[in-house]
């Protein structure tokens, strides 16, 4: 069995198929619910499917690499993915793919759902979910620990993430679940109160257990554990356990040490004056006063910030006629068609169920004008197109489609033609792997992946006064030059799963852009590049999972084209569902009002320079309940960063404006010093 389970380079392991070798109860059936996969050599494994059990790399030496493809891994009693020998450990994230990882809780000697005995980096596109039952989500045991890039959200019984080696957040997106914060480790940091007061070294990783000594904003520290939401830390030969929201990477602050005699520490920053303070919620550097206007209190590192509104404004929905969705697919009676290089025109005049299969080098499928009632299936579909969109839907035409299998859509135009002086070769240009036109009605469902690749500019184009709605579970990765998915008027995602870099905009609606229903369910969207992540006059989350990486607005209630002007007020809105933000400027930005109605959000943007995590020109409206972790500050339509109106002096932490966008020097940490001082604090009576 042994034998049969050291596989070959890029070997493609089927986890739910393998039978694993016995090595826990015999009355489990192991071939389906536990067992061991062993890799005891060295290369490149693809694992996809799912296990109860463990995946145990253990090759003695050289390197090995997992690529997770769609892999759902339950450790039952022990780890998930113990890796206890060899050279090295590279965890590659299958691109388009959502995995997860979790333990039983109860293995002494793997601690956590990913062991690591051996230096370990974790790469890629897509996310990664991790569930530590016993006391780690991720664990390194004397291992360097680096996320490269890709997403992970991580949470365990006593820390997300816990190793003795170095731990480096390189540009990848980590969310410590336990404490609602992005992680960020280097191994020197500094102690970062945003003030005067002084941080307490533990001798236990809990604010109940003795302090061993005290220590001013600046003091250089080296971490030698991070275990989630403390490190264990040396300072000046003395090692015990401090707080990782107040530890700051190093940015070549004044170094200085104060004695315990200097001042009365405490386990947060202090007021300059040392007076008792009774904080409601502990933030680095903002505001220490009672949260208002439903902050919740305890996500550390937020500011409690105050509406300038007392009621949201009204929230205006999609407009666009879409009856597409009502439309059924009669296979029965369907055309089937497979495309080649030499059948590789697809044209649709007339109402029917088409099933598209094949492979094309130059092909496209055109639903030609007024053509209504079409269901087009697109099934393990490979089409390239030279000469305009792979996918063309003309004006007012009626298209309902259902991915099956793998589809893949490439846009090989020629950019230059977008500007050539031939009229002709101009009108020709579509500029976009998938086109739909004035007043169309697409509605895309499926469970299949549908990749696409914009290479002359978009991957999905859409017309004036038209409609584009994404539902169901189907898979969507798009790369694009410009925008991944440009709208002239509506877009909707009601669900499915998205993972988009773009050259622009990732997904942009000229008119409206919402996102998830209002019942509160929604699609799991991943920009992991782009210059904006969502944009539209109007931009409505009702539900889902967003994380975005921008270069620029990561989310923006705007339209450089002012249409739409006068029409429809500017207007942010989120009503559920949960948004992961790293901007290199604003976080949330609106020309209009940002109304935050339910929902949590993360914000790491810039914080100077006219940047901050919320921006916006209207009104703020900050819901009860609405659960915001905002590092970077608050600029109104009076104010800088941190001001909003006068109303709240302070909150400049989190990614200064720098040239490490995500997961650099800059980017997880509070600000630097030179803060504003934080409003006066409730005190004890």
């Amino acid at each position: 069995m042994k034998k049969l389970l050291s596989l070959i380079l890029s070997a493609v392991l089927t986890l739910a198929l393998v039978p694993f070798a016995a090595y826990a109860q015999s009355d489990l059936n192991l071939n389906a619910q536990n067992g061991r996969l062993l890799i005891s050599e060295a290369g490149t494994y693809t694992l996809t499917g799912s296990m109860r059990g463990t995946v145990w790399v253990d090759p003695g030496k050289g390197d090995v690499t997992l690529i997770l493809d769609n892999i759902t891994i339950d450790g039952g009693e022990s780890a998930g993915i113990a890796a206890v020998s060899g050279d090295s450990l590279t965890v590659i994230l299958a691109n388009g793919t959502v995995n997860s990882v979790r333990d039983g809780g109860s293995d002494a000697a793997y601690d956590a759902a990913i062991f690591c005995a051996v230096p370990t980096r974790f790469e890629g596109d897509s996310r990664l979910d991790v569930t530590g039952n016993n006391k780690f989500g991720i664990r390194g045991l004397d291992a360097d620990l680096t996320f490269a890039s890709g997403s992970y959200y991580i949470q365990g019984a006593e820390g997300s993430v816990g190793t003795t080696g170095q731990l480096s957040v390189l540009s990848a997106t980590v969310m410590d679940l336990n404490s609602n914060q992005m992680l960020a480790a280097t191994q020197q940091m500094v102690v970062q109160t945003g003030n005067s007061g002084k941080l307490n070294l533990r001798v236990e990783p809990d604010k109940g257990s003795s302090m061993i000594e005290q220590y001013a904003n600046g003091t250089a520290v080296t971490v030698l554990e991070n275990q989630g939401t403390w490190s264990q830390v040396e300072v000046n030969g003395k090692t015990g356990y401090m707080m990782n929201e107040y530890l700051a990477p190093v940015q070549g602050q004044t170094v200085e040490s104060v004695s315990a005699a200097q001042s009365a520490g405490m386990d947060r920053p202090q007021m300059p004056s040392g007076m008792n303070v009774q904080p409601q919620n502990q933030m680095p550097s903002g505001m220490n006063g009672q949260p208002r206007n439903g902050m919740d209190g305890n996500l550390p590192g937020g500011t409690a910030l105050t509406s300038t509104a007392d009621n949201p404004g009204g929230i205006v929905t999609g407009t666009a006629e879409n009856s597409a969705a009502s439309l059924e697919a009669d296979l029965e009676n369907a055309e089937y068609i497979t495309v080649s290089d030499e059948n590789s025109q697809v044209k649709i005049s007339d109402s029917g169920t088409y099933v598209v299969t094949g492979s094309s080098s130059n092909g496209n499928i055109t639903v030609k004008k007024g053509t209504t009632g079409v269901v087009l299936v697109l099934e393990d579909l490979d089409l390239t197109s030279t000469t305009g969109a792979t996918v063309a839907v003309n004006k007012e035409a009626q298209v309902k489609i259902i991915i099956s299998g793998n589809v893949t859509l490439t846009d090989a135009e020629n950019p230059d033609d977008e500007n050539s002086a031939d009229a002709a070769v101009v009108d020709a240009f579509d500029g976009a792997a998938m086109k739909f036109k004035a007043n169309s009605q697409v509605y895309i469902t499926g469970d299949g992946v549908l990749t696409i690749n914009g290479s002359a500019k978009n991957g999905i184009k859409t017309g004036d006064d038209s409609s584009l709605i994404f539902d169901g579970g189907v898979t969507v990765n798009i790369t694009a030059a410009n925008d991944g998915i440009n709208g002239n008027y509506d877009v909707t995602l009601l669900n499915g799963n998205f993972t988009i870099a773009a050259g622009d905009d990732a997904i942009h609606a000229d008119h409206i852009l919402t996102v998830g229903s209002q019942d509160g369910t929604g699609p799991t969207i991943r920009v992991t590049g782009s210059n904006e992540g969502l944009e539209g006059t109007v931009v409505n989350v009702f539900g889902g999972d967003i994380t975005i990486h921008s270069t620029d607005d990561a989310i923006n209630a705007a339209n450089g084209d002012g249409l739409y002007e006068g029409v429809l007020d500017y207007s942010f809105n989120m009503t559920d569902g949960r948004v992961t933000i790293n901007s290199q400027a604003d976080g949330i930005d609106s020309n209009g009002n940002v109304n935050l109605m339910g929902g949590y959000a993360s914000i790491a943007s810039a914080s100077m320079g006219g940047e901050a995590g919320i921006d916006y020109d209207g009104q703020l409206y900050i819901a009860d309940g609405f659960q915001l972790h905002n590092q970077s500050g608050v600029a109104g339509p009076d104010g800088m960063p941190g001001d909003m109106n006068g109303g709240m002096n302070g909150q400049m932490g989190g990614p200064m404006n720098g040239n490490e966008p995500f997961g650099g020097q800059n980017a997880f940490g509070p600000g630097q010093n030179g803060q504003q001082p934080p409003q006066t604090p409730q005190m004890n009576q």
